[in-house]
């Protein structure tokens, strides 16, 4: 029997108490002005009409939970959890960077024009797929870099060669960008932005489908590059940590740069990717991952158990 709307209004109030608020049936009794008998007929009739449904979650292990949670919670596409707890440093994030680059080549659709990030993450997903053989029947589509290299020892941040190992693995076409991630000065980056280089990556850039980028931690002492873009900027307004060269506040809030120096796809056109995979170390923290989480550009997301465990806490960052 559907019940009329005076008693459906009384039904919600005592379900949404007891399932949602975590209240005992005599803390609802108290403060409906019932018995605490009647709150437990109330709670039963709301199962009953449809009200309350109860679902079991079959999940076949602990990490298949939290992901799940961790999905529910930031309103994403689907979130991978993966084991961590008593491996390495780099065996932990080596497991991460092979579970996305899986997801990435073997479950994902719509991945014909995909824009690879830079870091430490990115590069492991890349090391990986240079490890694996390749497709024997390519691949239709292109990837690409989503920002310009920067001139360190470390490979994770030489995007074209990132770009250059999957393309390998996957039989996907290669498009370079042979352009600093930070210029020297706005003027510059202009001068660039009327070369044909820039034109060829910038219609890559347009037909993005799936973006591939790690999560980074706000360093405690910018570079002199970062410094000169943002001034006191970051420390000001907050920053936590970044994608790409875009830095965020814990709110997923995005930070204006003084100088827009920096070569790489506009927040515009990231938003607008049907699928943005963010790859998680197990040293980033909870604050960096929730203030990416909250920009609402993130769609899937593979991390570490210890950090989903972080995440999916009641605390004060929530």
């Amino acid at each position: 029997m559907v019940p009329d709307d005076r008693k459906l209004k009384r039904l919600i109030a005592a379900a949404s108490m007891y399932y949602k608020d975590n209240m005992l049936q005599s803390e609802i009794a108290g403060v409906m002005g019932i018995s605490r008998p009647m709150v437990s007929r109330l709670l039963a009739e709301a199962r009953e009409c449809g009200v309350v449904t109860i679902t079991i979650n079959e999940a076949g292990s602990a990490q298949e939970l939290l992901a799940g949670r961790v999905t529910a919670r930031f309103s994403l596409k689907r979130a991978f959890v993966v084991p961590s707890r008593g491996s390495s440093t780099r065996d932990g994030n080596s497991s991460v960077a092979r579970r996305a680059f899986t997801f990435w080549h073997d479950e994902l659709e719509e991945t014909e024009y995909t824009g690879v990030g830079c870091g430490y993450m990115v590069g492991m997903f890349s090391e990986y797929a240079g490890t694996r053989t390749p497709d024997p029947v390519p691949r239709q589509g292109e990837i690409f870099p989503l920002i310009g290299g920067i001139k360190a020892s470390f490979r994770s941040y030489h995007t074209n060669e990132l770009v250059r190992l999957i393309a390998v693995q996957s039989g996907l076409n290669a498009s370079y960008l042979y352009m600093p991630a930070l210029f020297d000065s706005e003027d510059e980056k202009r001068m660039y932005e009327h070369t044909e280089a820039y034109r060829d990556i910038e219609s890559r850039w347009m037909s993005l489908t799936t973006a591939v980028i790690g999560i980074s931690n706000l360093h405690a002492t910018p570079d002199l590059a970062t410094a000169a873009r943002f001034g006191r900027a970051l420390i000001e307004e907050r920053a936590v940590g970044r994608i790409l060269a875009h830095y965020y506040d814990i709110n997923g809030r995005f930070i204006e740069p003084r100088n827009d120096i920096a070569m790489q796809i506009p927040l515009s056109r990231l938003r607008t990717a049907k699928n943005v995979v963010a790859l998680c170390a197990d040293y980033l923290t909870p604050e960096s991952l929730l203030g990416a989480l909250r920009t609402g550009i993130i769609t899937h997301l593979v991390l570490p158990d210890t950090l989903a465990d972080q995440i999916t806490q009641p605390s004060d960052l929530q």
